[in-house]
């Protein structure tokens, strides 16, 4: 295995969250304490997906929240140009990727993987345009189809590769397939559902493409038992997505065995500073449940198993 780039500290966004170089730039001159960025899923082609309402956002505390995107992405060519120029002072760039086949997947990484640090292959999402048929509402359900899809770009690059798993799967057959097929980390994971919201005055569903993925803090029980379980299991790098809005819930996620932390919906309604204050709160609380212990320690305690070194923070 390819281990994952030193990412200090180990927390980055959630791909498809401020997700874009511009915004990139913006946290990093903000003082950020992300020490990786994770870009929008970049498909084969250029993509508008849904037109608006794409989400479902309240400030409700612990409120859910549902997205429809249906992955949205400028084309490769813009991503290309975008990227060359992006200059990152501390943190790692991960590319996140997506195809409508297997073949297409590998396309995208080996255009992508000169200006990543990391893939990170996203093997689900529960949103989509209406009408549109897509693997990317199945592929990660099949273990055989995700693992093939992991073998066809670990082929096509030498960058390390991060499986983002479904928690709409067996998602440990699906990890067990991609990890024997050359993935070198986890996501765990991507949103849950579809779901669906529905507006009392239209009495309508709220979101443009109807149903949508689920996030926010509802995903978090979900997303950290499929942490826990697949570290159980593989004991492998795992980076954690799911309701992480404070040092609490990054301490819950890395005690489960992640040793990176995704920051998603709790960016929502913030703007640069503001979400740029959210990381540094979390990572300071996160050093201080520490006591002067280390990261790396902390990485799966919640099993009783001496944690391997996976961070490098």
């Amino acid at each position: 295995m390819k281990p994952l780039p030193p990412i200090h500290p180990p927390l980055v966004n959630a791909s498809g969250i401020l997700s874009y170089p511009e915004v990139f730039r913006a946290f990093e001159k903000a003082g950020a304490c992300l020490g990786g960025y994770v870009t929008k899923s970049v498909g084969p082609v250029e993509k508008a997906g849904n037109e608006n309402p794409v989400v479902v956002y309240s400030e409700e505390k612990d409120a859910p929240v549902l997205n429809s995107l249906a992955l949205p992405t400028q084309s490769p060519d813009d991503w290309e140009k975008d990227l060359s120029t992006l200059r990152l002072e501390r943190s790692r760039l991960i590319v996140s990727i997506y195809g409508g086949t297997p073949e297409e997947f590998a396309q995208v990484a080996e255009r992508m993987a000169p200006f990543a640090d990391a893939l990170e292959v996203n093997l689900g999402c529960p949103n989509k345009v209406p009408g549109e048929r897509t693997i990317m509402e199945s592929i990660g359900q099949v273990p055989s189809l995700s693992g093939e899809v992991i073998r066809l770009v670990r082929a096509a690059c030498e960058k390390p590769i991060v499986a983002k798993l479904s928690p709409n799967s067996d998602y440990l057959a699906v990890a067990e397939a991609c990890l024997a097929a050359g993935a070198d980390a986890l996501g765990c994971g991507n949103t849950l559902g579809p779901g669906l919201a529905i507006d009392l005055t239209s009495r309508q569903p709220i979101l443009a493409g109807t149903t949508g993925g689920v996030s926010g803090p509802a995903l978090k029980p979900i997303n950290l038992r499929m942490t826990y379980e697949a570290y159980a299991r593989f004991q492998c790098p795992i980076i954690a997505y799911g309701g992480i809005a404070a040092w609490r819930d990054a301490v819950e996620y890395t005690m489960a065995g992640a040793c990176v932390l995704g920051i998603g919906t709790a960016f929502l309604g913030k703007g640069t500073h503001e979400s740029a204050a959210l990381t540094r709160a979390i990572w300071e609380g996160v050093l201080a449940y520490l006591d002067g212990l280390s990261f790396p320690d902390l990485v799966g305690a919640a099993h009783g198993l001496s944690a391997p070194d996976l961070t490098h923070a």
